[in-house]
């Protein structure tokens, strides 16, 4: 066999094996990961189908650590159904750069959140350019001590999202929650998309922002994703808001926010 036909059979074998790969990950059931702040959401996630949880604490504020007895009480209520619970890791709201002694505290609670009985943990941090704070998010990986890591949406704030993707790979993480860099994943889904693709299957690019049932079915095929994350949350009215007092806070104090085990439902169908 001359050197072009060896050549030729080694393009056609992997041209063989992308098609396949392809045709599996077409075929292949996607999956669904909601976040949740407390107990009720926790549950009515798992019972619409969740197939993971991203536990955090006031989603208000886009996701902050959860506490330590949050993450204990939900995995002994959701235990019989074999869910993984992953932790956010953020110790405040606002940008996404950390001072030494918020690094501090993030190793910790990253340490702690893994001995009380995190399946995974969430976490992105980025330095003053907007570039990604890899040495922060490598001391994460490391303290999260084996357990697979998601590169939250602090990715879709630095201005090359391609490099930031092997940047990423190289830390070792499983997985970015992205919406392409824009407002909601409809918006960002072609950026999505090519991320998807330039990822090789070397990193699992996992949709996130706005993602409902009505947009999910589209937002799939376009993406070519097989990893979606949503909060599924409905509104609701706890008492009278005329009885509730003094605010304890910015919010209206009678109403809280929760998931929707019938909206969890919808996009588990809509995707599958």
């Amino acid at each position: 066999m001359g050197i072009q036909e060896e050549w030729s059979s080694i393009f056609v074998l992997e041209l063989e094996c992308l098609l396949h790969m392809y045709k599996w990950l077409r075929m292949a059931p996607k999956k669904l990961e909601v976040c949740i702040d407390s107990l009720e959401s926790a549950i009515a996630a798992v019972e619409g189908g969740a197939d993971r949880l991203e536990l955090c604490a006031a989603l208000s504020e886009g996701g902050l650590t959860p506490t330590l007895g949050l993450l204990t009480v939900v995995k002994k209520v959701i235990a019989p159904r074999s869910v993984d619970v992953f932790c956010m890791v953020r110790p405040r709201g606002g940008p996404m750069t950390f001072s030494q002694e918020e690094k501090e505290i993030i190793i910790s609670d990253t340490k702690a959140l893994v001995k009380a009985g995190a399946d995974g943990i969430v976490f992105g941090a980025l330095k003053s350019d907007q570039t990604i704070d890899v040495e922060l998010s490598r001391s994460v990986q490391e303290a999260a001590d084996g357990l697979p890591c998601t590169f939250h949406r602090a990715f879709d704030l630095i201005p090359d999202q391609l490099a930031g993707l092997e940047t990423v790979i190289n830390l070792g993480y499983k997985r970015i929650l992205t919406s392409g860099g824009q407002a909601s994943a409809v918006e960002g889904s072609e950026n999505i998309a090519q991320l998807v693709a330039a990822s090789k299957g070397r990193i699992s690019v996992m949709a996130g922002a706005g993602i409902k049932s009505s947009n999910v079915t589209l937002l799939s095929s376009v993406t070519n994703a097989q990893e979606f994350h949503a909060s599924a949350r409905i509104q609701r009215t706890v008492g009278s808001s005329d009885k509730c007092g003094p605010k304890m806070g910015l919010n209206d104090d009678c109403i809280i926010w929760v998931t929707c085990k019938e909206e969890v439902e919808k996009i588990k169908e809509a995707l599958n």
